[in-house]
């Protein structure tokens, strides 16, 4: 009968437990024999140490439940804190106030992502109002306490349960959850990549809430597609450009009727209840909306650029003098990274302005307003920094294949230097005041009803200006082209010359770590649900049903661009795409930008 040595080594006979796993300890004095096994008793063996290592498994994920459980309960305590606002007037709502009540089956189930900060505090005060306010006390979330906390069992895993109870809930009632983005424009995108960081899987951490079901998320592609919330726009920040557009207001609500010589606390309070009724409320119209996104350029894995972003005092000139002449002072780019475009996106004038404005930035909208003025004064009262070119000089934007800037007409060497701004409107709202229409002959612009730029037709509505152009366009509306498939900016200046751009309100400094041309890649990549507000205005926007039912998708031309871009927004929500993109001060340094000086805690010295 063949023998099977169980144990590799001699043992002491009563050293085997009762699985016939070594144990005990050994003796030097006790006599050394090898103790083997028939086949028989090894079966029995392998069989009784599978079923002691599945116990085992069993146990620990029995005590890690109970532990993430643990965790859960007391970051819910947390979660229904009151904001302390010690230091701030009473609450502009009241200190009695509430939302209104929520009635589970007739209301759709909705989650919020708040910024406290936006809105002149606002924010604070509308999330101190939900943590009194029953159902929404458990799904109303500081959007900046979101970020933090990612931790196991953090308020990232609190909102990841509560956005898959609504959705639950949601297709119970045959519709979608709907998700409340309050804050500015920027918000929008932030709250999209806050979902996205909650449906992530991780399966290094073994718990069951972020299991993965086959594509890198914890919803299957059927229940991202008809259960992905959808988005509705509370206007806490200066532009409100996206709210706006949504039609759910040009300010936060409650601000006109909680001020003035008539205004009063119960004003303002029935105006945000009755906001957020309009938002539960299952009538209510939803809307596709295309994302677009920063993508490597066609044929390229990665992007070929790096960033920066402006820095330095605060006042009308953050430049600093080298050389014998004033440059552009920069560090190392922070959060976000470019990844979703909902909005807009522009290089030139209005991108260096937001740069400048980012050092500058006030605590009220108004305030906010003159300082856009102050900066954009600054800029045409200065010479150009030398890490700039003239206007636009050096860029060049195709779209589709072909040639959009600069226009062939302008085809010589220094075309674009003549220019003062390119990008495109995904919205037909720009800085609260300027929308975008379809290209039409000068004796035509004041009276043609021309196609206004659409959030949902899958194409941008591209734009060129000069200084100029106000003047021919006439005034605040802009001339737009619609084009497929996104765009590409090329720019060609050198070695520490780069372009400012700008998405949503976020300004950053692009550049070529070696001096080469580099590429600014921007296409459809999602299709995501709206809700849109009782002040949309189709005169403005357009009509908001593009023929197709509401519905979440990727979008891309081929299956493998498509997973491209699923594991792209993957990769930003692990916090990748930083190391990618943003430039490390070595080597801004390197190609000849000017860099702030590190804290002291971090410089070097000479001793060390």
């Amino acid at each position: 009968m063949t023998k099977a040595q169980v144990v590799g080594r001699p043992v002491k006979m009563d050293s085997l437990d009762a699985y016939g796993f070594v144990g005990g300890e050994e003796s030097e004095e006790a006599p050394r024999i090898t103790r083997q096994f028939t086949d028989a008793e090894a079966a029995i063996l392998r069989c009784a140490k599978r079923h002691w290592t599945m116990r085992q498994e069993e146990n620990d994920r029995a005590r890690r439940a109970s532990e993430l459980q643990e965790l859960l309960a007391q970051t819910r305590e947390q979660l229904l804190v009151e904001p302390t606002t010690n230091w701030m007037p009473a609450n502009r709502y009241g200190n009695a106030a509430l939302l209104p009540a929520f009635e589970p089956g007739k209301h759709v189930p909705v989650l919020a992502l708040i910024n406290p900060y936006s809105g002149a505090m606002a924010g604070t005060d509308i999330l101190s109002i939900a943590r009194k306010s029953p159902y929404y006390q458990q799904r109303f979330f500081n959007i900046i306490d979101v970020v933090k906390d990612q931790r196991r069992g953090g308020l990232l895993d609190l909102f990841r349960i509560e956005l898959n109870a609504a959705k639950d809930e949601a297709k119970a009632m045959g519709t979608r959850p709907r998700i409340i983005s309050g804050g500015g424009d920027g918000t929008a995108s932030f709250s999209l990549f806050m979902v996205f960081a909650a449906l992530r899987a991780d399966a290094s951490r073994g718990d069951d809430i972020v299991e993965d079901t086959g594509n890198g998320f914890i919803w299957t592609d059927e229940e991202m597609r008809d259960s992905f919330p959808a988005l509705a726009q509370m206007p806490l920040g200066s532009a409100n450009d996206f709210g706006h557009t949504l039609g759910w207001g040009h300010k936060y609500p409650g601000d006109f009727e909680g001020t003035g010589c008539v205004g009063s606390r119960h004003k303002a309070l029935n105006a945000l209840q009755v906001w957020i009724e309009a938002v539960i409320n299952p009538s209510t119209r939803l809307a596709n909306f295309d994302l677009f996104g920063f993508c490597p350029a066609e044929g390229q894995d990665s992007y070929n650029f790096r960033l920066a972003e402006l820095t330095g005092r605060r006042g009308m000139n953050p430049k600093v003098l080298a050389d014998g002449k004033q440059h552009l002072l920069m560090k190392e780019a922070g959060t976000p990274v470019p990844l979703f475009c909902c909005l807009y996106f522009s290089a030139g004038f209005a991108a260096y302005m937001t740069a400048r404005f980012q050092i500058n930035r006030r605590s009220k909208p108004l305030h906010n307003k003159l300082e856009y003025a102050r900066q954009a004064i600054g800029i045409v009262s200065e010479q150009v920094p030398p890490q700039l070119q003239n206007g636009l000089e050096g860029i060049e934007i195709n779209c589709g294949g072909s040639r959009y800037f600069p226009p062939r007409e302008d085809d010589d060497e220094h075309a674009g230097s003549r220019y003062r701004e390119v990008g495109f409107l995904n919205i037909n709202w720009q800085a609260g005041m300027a929308h975008g229409a379809d290209r039409a002959p000068a004796c035509t612009r004041l009276c043609a009803i021309r196609e206004p730029a659409k959030f949902n037709d899958g194409m941008v509505d591209m734009y060129r200006l000069k200084f100029s152009s106000a003047f021919k366009n006439p005034g605040l509306h802009i001339q737009t082209d619609k084009k497929e498939h996104g765009m590409t900016l090329s720019f060609k200046g050198g070695l520490g010359k780069g372009v400012f751009f700008q998405w949503d309100g976020e300004a950053r400094f692009a550049f070529s770590p070696t001096g080469e041309p580099f590429d600014i890649n921007v296409r459809k990549i999602l299709n995501v649900p709206v809700v849109l507000g009782p002040e949309y205005n189709a005169k403005v926007t357009g009509d908001p049903d593009n023929g197709h039912a509401v519905h979440f998708a990727f979008v891309a031309k081929t299956l493998e661009q498509q997973q491209a871009v699923r594991e792209r927004i993957l990769r930003g929500v692990r916090n990748e795409l930083n190391r990618e993109l943003n430039a490390t001060r070595e080597e801004m340094l390197k190609v000849g930008l000017q860099c702030e000086e590190l804290p002291r805690a971090h410089q070097h010295h000479p001793s060390q």
